[in-house]
């Protein structure tokens, strides 16, 4: 059996899908202009630009493998014009208790379930021609997957004394091709079109020694719904990483990347709550560091957030509530090769604070 593929934690999609991990207005009327990663707050900095001016004025910015920072891309097609820059900067937190990952197993050999830790620092705003998204993410794994210690007679690492921490940062820009136009361009059931680029930078001290180097690029989607936003990015993705066990440098194929995001306020009673997620479906990319051919993965996270801050009198700055995550085939690693390991579906508890 090969060596195990210890972790190499990226979103989601750390992930901005992603991440992806923001959040949006919560409140009666339509967000104003929507975000581990990736479900944000994306309050306009101009506080008198009108409510329809500045319910959808980003690109789609999606997620990655940790985290999601989703905007979206334009005004609603009656209102069209360029609003002015808006940023939303905030911290989260989100934890679990149920992840797994490739190769990483207790000493009788079972799969190893793992507590993680994530905190996040994200920033999204708008630009005049379109949207941007940068989140960074430090996970903090239990000892069921520990940090490398000193390598053994094999030359393999050991397990250290703690827990891996990892450091994992998305960003994207999109362009918004309304805004370039300076017109709208709605079409049907669609509000606008797009183009995204953006990149994936991870790095992590467990036996993997992760050097995640991942570059993405496509057109975007954004379609009209009458509260926040759903958008899809079809696109291409490429990698590169760092096998720490077989200690060579991996350079996929370029992989078929596929990512759509979501936000939508809505009030239960008195209270404002805020559904959000991404989904991230990722084709074959060659052969992994250890010569095995990768498969398609799959990546979804979704959130159910309250939005806390305004029963104390501070709406939009305070959001808690309960998280979703599913990785199916994770980093394209087929489930014959590491049977159990393959596969993370992680009930979480999340919270965010905006400023």
């Amino acid at each position: 059996m090969k060596k195990s593929n210890a972790v190499r934690v990226p979103l989601l999609g750390i992930a901005l899908f992603g991440c992806l991990s923001g959040l949006a207005h919560a409140g009666d009327t339509p967000l104003a202009a929507g975000g581990d990663a990736q479900p944000l707050q994306l309050a306009p900095t101009d506080s008198t630009v009108p409510a329809a001016a500045s319910d959808l004025t980003a690109a789609p910015v999606t997620l990655s493998q940790t985290s999601t920072v989703t905007a979206p891309l334009s005004p609603p097609p009656q209102q069209f014009a360029t609003p002015p820059s808006w940023n939303d900067t905030y911290i989260g937190y989100r934890v679990g208790t149920n992840f797994y990952y490739p190769g990483v197993r207790t000493q009788s050999g079972a799969p190893a379930k793992v507590t993680q830790n994530i905190g996040s620092v994200t920033t999204t705003g708008g630009f005049r021609y379109g949207s941007y998204a940068f989140n960074v993410d430090y996970l903090v794994s239990s000892m069921a997957n520990p940090e490398a210690g000193p390598t053994n007679q094999y030359g393999y690492p050991t397990p250290g004394s703690g827990g891996a921490q990892e450091l994992y940062s998305v960003g994207r820009v999109s362009f918004s091709a309304s805004k370039v136009f300076g017109r709208s361009l709605s079409w049907g059931f669609i509000r606008d079109f797009g183009l995204t680029a953006g990149y994936e930078f991870g790095t992590k001290n467990d036996a993997y020694a992760e050097r995640a180097r991942m570059l993405v690029f496509g057109p975007t989607i954004e379609f009209s719904v009458p509260h926040g936003f759903w958008n899809v990015t079809l696109g291409v993705r490429t990698e590169s990483n760092h096998n720490g066990i077989t200690n060579v440098e991996v350079h996929f194929n370029p992989a078929v990347h596929l990512e759509s995001s979501w936000l939508y306020p809505f009030r239960l009673g008195p209270v404002p709550l805020v559904f959000k997620g991404f989904a991230s479906l990722t084709g074959p990319k060659g052969k992994d560091g250890f010569g095995v051919n990768t498969t398609t993965e799959f990546l979804t996270r979704v959130s159910l957030l309250a939005d806390v801050g305004s029963f104390a009198g501070h709406p939009r700055t305070a959001y808690a509530g309960i998280g979703y995550e599913y990785w199916h085939n994770m980093y394209g690693t087929p489930a014959s090769e590491q049977p159990g390991t393959t596969q993370t579906s992680c009930p979480m508890f999340v919270a965010e604070i905006h400023f």
